[in-house]
């Protein structure tokens, strides 16, 4: 049983360096803003907004990632190039626009209840029907009530 506990250690602390080693990650501050953790202490959940002049924002999971647009206030106007979350089934990041997310399942992030990202509806479903959850959401469909509910 140790054995299979060191292990599953190893590759999660393996996994996490070569994400910070890649290059989207480069020269970015690894820091959560809203949960002040260093994100990639939890890889599986990481989440980012990339600004078209090129500074790019880290978050410990996709609800942070939302709770930092719906009420940050920027002191300049940089518009939005990409938002990031990553798919929980396959460890990737993908278009957070594009995604599927799963509501009220029995998994939670490092900061409790979260939206947890799929790239496809099929995978979603899929985890969903695992895991007892409540509904899946399109990006369209996430607001500031259904973060606020989540915090």
């Amino acid at each position: 049983m140790r054995r299979l506990i060191f292990l599953a250690l190893c590759v999660c602390v393996g996994f996490s360096q070569n994400l910070k080693n890649s290059q989207f990650f480069k020269d970015v501050n690894s820091t959560c803003p809203i949960k002040f953790i260093d994100v990639f202490k939890y890889p599986d959940w990481i989440a980012a907004v990339e600004y078209k002049n090129g500074k790019k924002v880290l978050f410990s999971s996709a609800k942070q990632m939302f709770y930092y647009l719906y009420t940050s206030k920027p002191k300049e106007v940089v518009p939005l190039k990409k938002l990031y979350v990553t798919d929980y089934k396959t460890k990737e990041l993908i278009e957070a626009t594009d995604a599927f997310y799963v509501f009220g399942s029995r998994i939670v992030s490092f900061s409790g209840d979260d939206l947890i990202p799929f790239r496809s509806y099929d995978d979603a479903k899929e985890f969903a029907d695992k895991t007892s959850a409540s509904r899946i959401f399109e990006f369209s469909k996430i607001n500031k009530k259904l973060i606020d509910y989540l915090n």
